[in-house]
C-alpha cells in the first residue's frame, strides 16, 4: 500500500509539472501577433495633451511605454503621425541604443522602427519643439495614431527555451516540494494554477508589466530563495510536540506578523510621489493584510487549544461565559485604553465613524466603512469570532455528539463567510470591491484553519509530527501564492478577493508546525529583540495608526530622505514606547488579575 502510494505521489507531481509546461509553451505560441497601444491611457504614455478625432497629441517631451514581447528575438514598432498645418518640426526619437532625427510634415507619415530584445524595457522617448496654433490653447508637438508592437515570427526552439525559461520557478519549487508528499501535490497544484492564471492573463498585452513571478528577474531571486531554504531546512528533525505555554517559534511569527503591519502604516512617511508608483508602494501598502492574515492564522491555531480543551464541557453555558470572559479581558482593557489616547495623539474628525469602529461595527457596512480607527476591523473580527464561534459550538454540543457537532460548527462557520465574500463580489461596485478583505464577517473562516491545526495537533498528534517535517515548504508555497495574488489585486479581482487570503492564512497555517518547533535563531540577541516584540505585539498593533497619524500631521509627506528618515525614526520610537507602557501598564496586569479571579476550567 506505501508503495502504491509513493508512486501515485511522483506520477502527480510529473504529470502537473509537465501540464504546467504545456500551458506555458501554449501560452507563448498563442500570443496576439500585434498589440495596439491606447495611447490617452496615462500609464501607458506620459506627456500627452489630449485626443483628437485623428489621434492623441505630444508635447515636447513624451514617454510611451512600448514593453511588449521583451523576450522575443526582434519587434517591429509601427505608428503614423503628423503635426499642425504650415509647423513643421524636428522629432527626435530615442529607444534603447536607437536614436534618430527626422523632420515631420503636416501630412501623416508613417514609422517602421525594427528593435531587438533589451531586457532593459526602456520607454520610446520622442522630443521635439511645440508651438501654438489658432483657437487653441495648447503647446503641440506632434500627433501620433496607430501605435502597434509587432512580434515576429520566432523559431519553434525559441518558444521551448522560453517556455522552459518560464517553468524554471515550477520545477524548483517541485524539487524543493518533492518530500511534502500528498500535501506538497496539493502546494505544487496551486502553485501552478496561480501562475498558469498569470500566464494566460498577460497574453492579451504582450507581457507588457509582468508580475512579479513573471518577471525574469523576480524568478531568478525566487529560484535562490527556495533553494536556500531546502538547504536550511535539510536537517532539521522534530520528534515531540512542543508544550503548552509560550513558544519561541511562535514568536517569531508574531514577530514578522506586526512587523509587516507597522511598516505598511509607515507609507504616509514617505515621499508623495510614491503614492502612485504601484511597484514601489504595492509592497508597503499589502505586507500590512499579510501580517493580519498571519495573526489570524495564530489566533485560530491558540484559541482553537482552548476550545478543544473544555469542549467536554461545552454543553455547560457557564464554561461558554467563561471563556468569553477570558477573551474580553485579554483583548478589550488595552483596546479602549488605546481608544482613549488616540485623543490626545490623533483626534478623530469623526465622531460617529469612531464609535462604530469602537463598538466593533464600524467594519459591517462593505458600502461605507468606518473612516476613523479603520484597523480596528481586524480586532472587530476576532471578537466577532470570539462572540460567534462558541455559541454556535455550544447549540451544536446540545443537538449532536461532541465531535459531530465540532465538525457543523466549522463547516458552517467557514461556509457562511465564504458565501458572504461571494454575494459581496457580485454586489459591490468595482471602485470599492476591495472593501471585501475589511469586512469582519466576510473574513471569520480564516481563524478556522488554525482550529483545525489544533484538532489535528490533540487528536492525531503523529500527523502533527509529519507536518512539522514536511509542512513548511508547501505552506511557504501557499502563503507566496496569496501574497502575489494581493500585491496585484485589480489583474485577478475575482480570485484575489475570494481566495488570496485563504492561501495566506492556509499558508501560515501549515507552517506552524515547523515554527513551533524552533528555539533559537541562532543569535541570543535577537531572540531576545523577537521575544519583546511579540510579547507587545497587540499593543503595537493598537498605536501604530495613530502614531504614524501623529507624525504625518506634524511633518507631512517627506520632501528629501533625510526626512524620511527623521519620521521613520519617530514613529517607531513612539509606536514602540506607546506600547510597552500599554503593555505593562494595562495588559500585564490585567492578565494578572484575570488568572487570578477567572481561571480556565
Amino acid at each position: 500500500m506505501q508503495a502504491i502510494i509513493r508512486h501515485s505521489v511522483k506520477i502527480s507531481f510529473l504529470g502537473i509539472a509537465v501540464l504546467s509546461w504545456v500551458v506555458i509553451w501554449w501560452a507563448f505560441v498563442q500570443q496576439p501577433v500585434t498589440i495596439s497601444l491606447a495611447l490617452d491611457n496615462p500609464l501607458i504614455a506620459q506627456g500627452t495633451l489630449g485626443r483628437d478625432p485623428e489621434g492623441v497629441w505630444f508635447g515636447g517631451d513624451t514617454q510611451i511605454a512600448v514593453n511588449r514581447f521583451d523576450d522575443t528575438q526582434w519587434r517591429l514598432i509601427k505608428w503614423r503621425w503628423r503635426q499642425a498645418t504650415d509647423t513643421p518640426l524636428d522629432v527626435h526619437v530615442h529607444i534603447a541604443a536607437v536614436d534618430l532625427t527626422t523632420p515631420t510634415t503636416g501630412s501623416w507619415r508613417m514609422v517602421h522602427l525594427l528593435l531587438p530584445h533589451n531586457p532593459a524595457r526602456l520607454p520610446l522617448d520622442i522630443q521635439s519643439a511645440t508651438i501654438r496654433v489658432p483657437n487653441d490653447s495648447r503647446d503641440l508637438g506632434v500627433i501620433m495614431d496607430s501605435l502597434q508592437v509587432t512580434r515576429l515570427l520566432a523559431t519553434p526552439g525559441w518558444t521551448v527555451v522560453m517556455a522552459s525559461d518560464y517553468w524554471m520557478l515550477l520545477i524548483v519549487a517541485l524539487v524543493w516540494l518533492w518530500r511534502g508528499r500528498w500535501v506538497g501535490v496539493g502546494a505544487f497544484g496551486v502553485l501552478c494554477v496561480v501562475y498558469g492564471a498569470m500566464m494566460l492573463q498577460e497574453i492579451p498585452s504582450g507581457f507588457a508589466s509582468p508580475s512579479l513571478w513573471l518577471d525574469r528577474t523576480n524568478r531568478y531571486a525566487l529560484c535562490m530563495l527556495v533553494v536556500l531554504f531546502a538547504w536550511v531546512q535539510r536537517r532539521r528533525q522534530v520528534t515531540t510536540l512542543a508544550a503548552r505555554g509560550r513558544r519561541f517559534g511562535l514568536d517569531v511569527m508574531r514577530a514578522i506578523a506586526i512587523t509587516c503591519v507597522i511598516i505598511a502604516h509607515s507609507t504616509p512617511l514617505f515621499f508623495a510621489a510614491w503614492a502612485n508608483d504601484r511597484d514601489i508602494f504595492k509592497w508597503f501598502v499589502n505586507i500590512g493584510a499579510i501580517g493580519v492574515d498571519i495573526f489570524f492564522a495564530l489566533s485560530g491555531y491558540l484559541i482553537g487549544a482552548i476550545l478543544l480543551r473544555t469542549m467536554e464541557r461545552f454543553d455547560d453555558f457557564a464554561v461558554v461565559k467563561q471563556f468569553l470572559y477570558r477573551r474580553w479581558l485579554r483583548t478589550l482593557p488595552a483596546a479602549y485604553v488605546s481608544a482613549i489616547v488616540v485623543w490626545f495623539v490623533a483626534a478623530p474628525q469623526n465622531i460617529s465613524d469612531y464609535v462604530m469602529s469602537i463598538l466593533f461595527v464600524g467594519s459591517f457596512n462593505a458600502w461605507r466603512l468606518s473612516t476613523e480607527n479603520t484597523f480596528w476591523w481586524s480586532l472587530s473580527t476576532e471578537e466577532l469570532f470570539y462572540l460567534l464561534f462558541p455559541l454556535l459550538l455550544f447549540l451544536c454540543i446540545k443537538k449532536f455528539p461532541r465531535v459531530k457537532a465540532f465538525a457543523i460548527t466549522i463547516i458552517i462557520f467557514a461556509g457562511f463567510t465564504m458565501l458572504c465574500r461571494v454575494v459581496l463580489e457580485w454586489t459591490l461596485p468595482i471602485a470599492i470591491i476591495d472593501n471585501i478583505q475589511n469586512v469582519s464577517y466576510a473574513c471569520l473562516d480564516a481563524m478556522v484553519w488554525g482550529i483545525l491545526l489544533q484538532w489535528v495537533r490533540q487528536s492525531r498528534p503523529q500527523w502533527f509530527i509529519r507536518l512539522s517535517h514536511i509542512g513548511f515548504a508547501p505552506g511557504a508555497v501557499i502563503f507566496a501564492s496569496g501574497a502575489v495574488l494581493l500585491l496585484d489585486p485589480l489583474r485577478w479581482i475575482v480570485l484575489t478577493w475570494f481566495g488570496c487570503h485563504i492561501l495566506i492564512v492556509v499558508g501560515a497555517v501549515l507552517m506552524i508546525p515547523a515554527m513551533e518547533s524552533i528555539k533559537t535563531l541562532g543569535w541570543r540577541s535577537l531572540d531576545r529583540v523577537v521575544g519583546w516584540i511579540a510579547l507587545i505585539s497587540y499593543s503595537l498593533y493598537l498605536y501604530q495608526v495613530m502614531m504614524s497619524d501623529f507624525v504625518f500631521h506634524q511633518y507631512g509627506f517627506a520632501t528629501s530622505w533625510g526626512m524620511v528618515v527623521t519620521s521613520l525614526a519617530m514613529y517607531f520610537g513612539l509606536t514602540f514606547l506607546a506600547a510597552t507602557i500599554s503593555y505593562y501598564g494595562v495588559e500585564a496586569p490585567v492578565l494578572r488579575w484575570r488568572d487570578r479571579h477567572v481561571t480556565e476550567r
